[in-house]
């Protein structure tokens, strides 16, 4: 109940609200906007354009659904702006690969790992790879809206998303600590 009332108060413009929603929210949206930025000064930017257009365009939030989803998508938009004009955002090649090759992939639970090696882990990948990555398996956006966001195809979104959760396996694999992480739990 209070979430709608800060809504409806940022809606009228009440600066209060908008201080109020902005503290509740920024230290998740902070979080996001650096895993897709992987650099504090362009994260923080892109946390402050988020914020403007969340108050620009609450109005539109309809109520259904969950709020911090529809805020999670402007964040991620303004974090993607952020890598287009600091030109670290690299165009991602269309890299189609036979889903029918005999790939092994180890089958690694990713939820078994410190939310803070994963992300050391994660900033260790390629543009393409961290973006895709962190959209469908963090941010859960299908390959459709990824395709649309980073104007690539589905068929890159899954290359990218395939090649990506393989290099994650091999970093986290790699890793002593979690390696040994991974034998305390057994």
């Amino acid at each position: 109940m209070q979430e709608e009332k800060i809504i409806r108060d940022c809606i009228i413009q009440d600066r209060n609200a908008q201080r109020k929603l902005y503290e509740q929210y920024s230290g998740q949206m902070y979080s996001i906007c650096l895993r897709y930025c992987n650099r504090a000064d362009m994260a923080a930017d892109a946390l402050q354009e988020g914020f403007i257009n969340i108050f620009r365009f609450i109005n539109t939030y309809t109520g259904i659904g969950n709020f911090d989803a529809w805020m999670r998508k402007i964040i991620i938009r303004a974090a993607l702006n952020q890598l287009r004009k600091q030109k670290a955002y690299s165009t991602i090649q269309e890299n189609e690969i036979n889903i029918n090759e005999n790939y092994y992939i180890q089958n690694i639970d990713f939820d078994t790992f410190s939310y803070e090696r994963m992300i050391k882990h994660l900033n260790n990948l390629p543009d393409g790879y961290r973006l895709v990555f962190s959209m469908y398996v963090l941010d859960d956006m299908n390959h459709r809206e990824i395709s649309e966001s980073l104007k690539i195809s589905e068929n890159t979104s899954r290359s990218q998303l395939f090649k990506a959760r393989k290099m994650m396996q091999e970093l986290i694999l790699s890793d002593n600590l979690l390696v040994k992480e991974i034998k305390n739990r057994i």
